[in-house]
């Protein structure tokens, strides 16, 4: 797992910093997706997959820990980022693929939690529909912060230099919403999953992740419904979509953490 690991955390970076060599080349405006990229990034995506693969059989079922979920998401953003990073003029795996790497070397560096793994294939899919969620949301947030740095940056007439090469503030809007409304939909999937196969959120530890998410929910139920009845854009839906992360980021990432690492619960 530890070599595979270390494979995709180089394949990835490198990857990265050819996406980024083109990107600010002067008289490149988009970003060519050549072979050695695609090579590259099947390549990163393979290992990470076998990393993933092997912690799972390792752990006889889901490993639900910490890192290795984060892990798990992230390998869902480089493979969304992979699949439509062509259809744009800003390949979003320039800022994916430094993330995802960051969360490979966590993985390895960090003490892995002692949790029990999950084998109930009900709750299987309760959580690859959550984690599926937590992927879009995750790249939606950082949609929505590059937005608002484009819609700043515009607003103050500074339109040269890169931003330049960032695609048109209304198709970045529709990205942004593209991912929030897919994303929407997995967590409500997700979450009604969960309400049918998990018996006692209390005893299991979950009450406060489910409450936080619900909250989450609410906040991209009322941005979507604000875009559809009142087109709400720009810093509207910049400032809801990271709220409703926020919220989503403390019903799992500060929860786990908190219990995995502060309170030494699985």
């Amino acid at each position: 797992m530890a070599i595979a690991n270390s494979l995709a955390f180089i394949l990835y970076l490198g990857c990265c910093a050819v996406l980024i060599r083109q990107f600010v080349q002067p008289h490149q405006n988009t970003v060519v997706i050549s072979l050695p990229i695609e090579i590259l990034t099947t390549l990163a995506l393979l290992f990470h997959g076998a990393a993933i693969f092997f912690t799972m059989k390792q752990a006889q079922g889901w490993d639900v820990s910490l890192f290795s979920t984060i892990s798990i998401i992230a390998w869902l953003m480089a493979l969304i980022a992979f699949l439509f990073g062509s259809k744009t003029k800003a390949h979003p795996g320039i800022i994916i693929y430094p993330l995802v790497a960051l969360s490979l070397m966590l993985q390895v560096q960090l003490p892995a939690a002692n949790v029990s793994p999950v084998t109930n294939p009900a709750l299987e899919w309760h959580i690859l529909l959550s984690l599926s969620a937590y992927s879009l949301f995750t790249l939606a947030a950082l949609q929505a912060i590059v937005l608002s740095i484009q819609d700043q940056q515009l607003r103050q007439r500074h339109i040269a230099g890169l931003i330049r090469k960032l695609p048109a503030l209304q198709a970045m809007e529709t990205a942004l919403f593209q991912l929030l409304t897919t994303g929407f939909v997995l967590l409500t999937i997700g979450l009604m999953t969960g309400f049918m196969f998990i018996d006692d959120i209390f005893s299991q530890h979950v009450a406060h992740k489910t409450l936080l998410s619900i909250i989450s929910w609410c906040v991209f139920a009322t941005l979507l419904w604000g875009r559809w009845r009142y087109g709400w854009r720009g810093k509207t839906a910049v400032r809801w979509t990271l709220i409703g992360f926020a919220f989503l980021a403390l019903a799992y990432i500060g929860s786990k953490f908190i219990l995995e690492f502060l309170l030494d619960r699985p």
